[in-house]
């Protein structure tokens, strides 16, 4: 089969829905899939436009490579792990693209130890057997599961919440983690207020990312309600933003920080954090005498050193944030419940919590470029860099190190985009670094 070598990214494979990714694609992934990866496999998938289509051709084709498939129906992509690990199947698929736009689709790998499969540990050989059609025959079933008891009581197992007297607004975007949250949150007790939580593939009321400039929703119902906070969800669940309660809405790192305190105020852990993420974190789970691990994004990356490590918990700047007690899977469901224990059990609000940390000067953007571009303009970079004298850390991307002060540039493993981030802890280097900051811009192949 002629093969789209776009759509094979770092950890994943996503592309425009029909166009790059079809039926006869999911098909020949299953029939990859199946011979790279024998056994019980379990199959979910989020709710966007071509899901169900793509679900039915990708199991006929497990099936017909002799795979038992478990199929979940629509789940959070963190469900995937879960059922792996607790039902003990030997791999999973989710079909899935997460936060882009709604005109992708794509399909996530997992191995039997639930840990992601990207192009370098497999999703280059299933590649190259769908190139090759070169597939195992065989004759496998179907089988349909309900897990999302056993997930429930399972995560309840993990949380202390009693009395709970807390008021919260969860913004579903109209992804999968309606399917969960309120459950979850009904668990506990917690009252809540649903924006865009129901399905609907055509993420008719904000995208499927939630960015600090589509959450205006949420940021005044949460102040209208006089909620305690408010969260914001991706389209397959595995990514959360906060809103504190007056409305504002917490970065990444700050929101990460939350959850390495709940982690670290009484024991001792190892943290991952990407290379993305701010001076705040290392500082933080020192003064707590943790341990933090950097690591290169992505969240296969991140999900394999954090179960290497033996890690409590990680975070990217993107805001998947992963956890030990959940087999290293990036939940977002989870990740609020943690939030909201540690806020009930010090009663304070999510205001009072971030106000403690260090207040540092960092920004972060995404400038769109050419696909076959990205990587090239990178590499140019760090020829340029060296050439320079520059202090620089090629382990993912480059990253110029001054004493007070860093940058980063790296190209986007799932998107034709240069992910830039860059902080200061004054605000005389920040406007240096922005401004060397803009001059690169200027260079990105548009």
């Amino acid at each position: 089969m002629e093969i789209d070598e776009s759509i094979f990214r770092a950890y994943d494979i996503r592309g425009i829905y029909p166009r790059q990714i079809n039926e006869e694609l999911a098909y020949k992934l299953g029939r990859s899939f199946a011979t790279f990866n024998k056994g019980k496999i379990v199959v979910g998938r989020d709710a966007r436009i071509g899901g169900e289509v793509l679900k039915e051709n990708l199991i006929k084709g497990l099936i017909e490579s002799g795979a038992e498939v478990i199929d979940i129906g629509i789940v959070p992509t963190p469900l995937i792990i879960f059922s792996i690990k607790y039902y003990n199947f030997d791999g999973g698929i989710c079909i899935t693209a997460s936060h882009n736009p709604k005109e992708y689709q794509g399909f996530l790998f997992y191995n039997k130890e639930g840990i992601g499969i990207g192009l370098e540990n497999g999703l280059e050989e299933i590649k190259e057997n769908v190139r090759s059609e070169k597939f195992t025959e065989g004759k496998g079933i179907l089988l349909r599961k309900n897990i999302l008891q056993d997930y429930i009581n399972f995560i309840s197992d993990k949380i202390n919440i009693k009395d709970a007297k807390m008021k919260v607004v969860i913004d579903c975007g109209n992804g999968v983690a309606s399917v969960v949250l309120p459950k979850l949150l009904n668990r506990f007790g917690i009252e809540y207020f649903p924006l865009f939580c129901s399905l609907d593939g055509n993420f008719p009321n904000r995208d499927p990312e939630p960015r600090m400039d589509n959450l205006k929703a949420l940021q005044e119902k949460v102040v209208e309600l006089k909620a305690d906070c408010g969260f914001a969800y991706d389209g397959d669940a595995d990514r959360v933003v906060g809103v504190d309660e007056k409305g504002n809405v917490l970065t990444p790192n700050q929101f990460f920080c939350v959850l390495i305190k709940s982690y670290l105020e009484n024991k001792k852990e190892k943290v991952v954090h990407d290379s993305l993420s701010s001076l705040t974190i290392d500082e933080l789970v020192k003064y707590y005498k943790g341990f933090p691990i950097g690591c290169r994004v992505g969240h296969v990356f991140i999900q394999k050193k954090l179960l290497e490590e033996n890690a409590a918990i990680g975070g990217e700047i993107s805001g998947h944030y992963f956890f030990n007690e959940l087999f290293g899977a990036d939940d977002a469901s989870f990740a609020t419940l943690k939030v909201l224990e540690y806020l009930n059990k010090k009663k304070i609000k999510l205001s009072e919590v971030y106000k403690e940390l260090p207040s540092y000067y960092f920004d972060s953007i995404r400038v769109k470029t050419k696909e076959e571009e990205k990587f090239k303009f990178i590499e140019n970079l760090k020829t340029e860099f060296k050439e320079k004298n520059y202090k620089i850390d090629c382990s993912d991307g480059v990253k110029i190190i001054f004493d007070d002060s860093w940058i980063l540039l790296r190209a986007s493993n799932t998107e034709p985009k240069i992910s830039i981030a860059y902080e200061s802890k004054t605000e005389e280097g920040f406007e240096k670094l922005k401004k060397f900051v803009n001059e690169i811009v200027k260079k990105i192949p548009k």
